[in-house]
């Protein structure tokens, strides 16, 4: 084999091309966030089943505050990950995260059983979905830190 005194090392991305696509990575959440908020905005003003209305309204004004909560994560200096924004970090506050899911978790049962059809039915099912996952993701992250030594 001959020797072209070149090295083949792969392409290494650009900084404006990282800079580009952290920036649109951060700009595609809050597109969907308002795709959210437009989606539980029409499901309210249809309000055709029982709980529509109110479905489509606590998602609209989830999307907002889930926005603005990452608008400030961001400007407070934050890390850009969903993971750090949203889960635990240490056993203190895993032990107080684990009960309250948990509950949320039940009461989205309750609202399940409470309705028989419609959006608030599917609603309770997926919070209590929601909530166990969130319980186990936590979980993980804790144990995960815990294993990767201090930090």
């Amino acid at each position: 084999m001959m020797d072209t005194g070149m090295d083949d090392t792969g392409r290494i991305p650009d900084e404006a091309e990282h800079a580009f696509w952290s920036w649109l990575g951060f700009w595609i959440q809050f597109l969907i966030l308002a795709v959210l908020t437009v989606i539980g905005a029409f499901v309210a003003s249809d309000d055709e089943r029982p709980g529509d209305y109110l479905c489509g309204l606590l998602l609209s004004l989830a999307a907002v505050a889930l926005g603005f909560l990452r608008l400030k994560h961001r400007f407070d200096g934050g890390v850009s990950g969903w993971s750090a924004f949203l889960l635990i970090d240490d056993m203190k506050n895993l032990a107080l995260a684990i009960p309250l899911f948990a509950v949320i978790g039940l009461v989205g049962l309750f609202v399940a059983r409470a309705w028989e059809s419609g959006a608030m039915h599917a609603a309770g099912l997926g919070l209590f979905v929601a909530s166990g996952v969130i319980i186990f993701l936590d979980i993980k992250h804790v144990f995960d830190r815990m294993n990767s030594g201090p930090s």
